[in-house]
């Protein structure tokens, strides 16, 4: 399973998942491909466009409504916002910053 990332909000433990369905959705959403996606937030971003990757990344992967996205960031702010969304994409891509990759019980997976 791809590594979620927990974060306290609200007084409640919640995870985030970039799973392949959140990847798809992201990728419809923004007419192009994750990587794609990723690398445009790097240059700049829209607050919605940060909405939309913690709504189809909340709920463990099986994505939030914009509504609970929206609670989350005016809970967490635009900065920590967007630091939790680049956290879930290192947990999901850990081969992209040179980390193995880790199996659901927290192995280093073989190759």
């Amino acid at each position: 399973m791809i590594s979620g990332v927990t974060k306290q909000i609200g007084g409640n433990s919640e995870t985030f998942r970039m799973t392949t369905r959140a990847m798809m959705a992201i990728e419809d959403h923004f007419g192009k491909g994750l990587v794609d996606v990723m690398q445009g937030l790097e240059t700049g971003f829209r607050i919605t466009d940060l909405a939309t990757l913690i709504s189809e990344c909340g709920n463990d992967g099986a994505g939030v409504g914009i509504e609970r996205a929206t609670e989350i960031m005016d809970e967490i702010g635009v900065t920590q916002s967007g630091e939790l969304i680049g956290r879930v994409a290192e947990a999901a891509f850990p081969e992209a910053k040179g980390k193995p990759a880790k199996n659901a019980k927290g192995a280093v997976r073989s190759k």
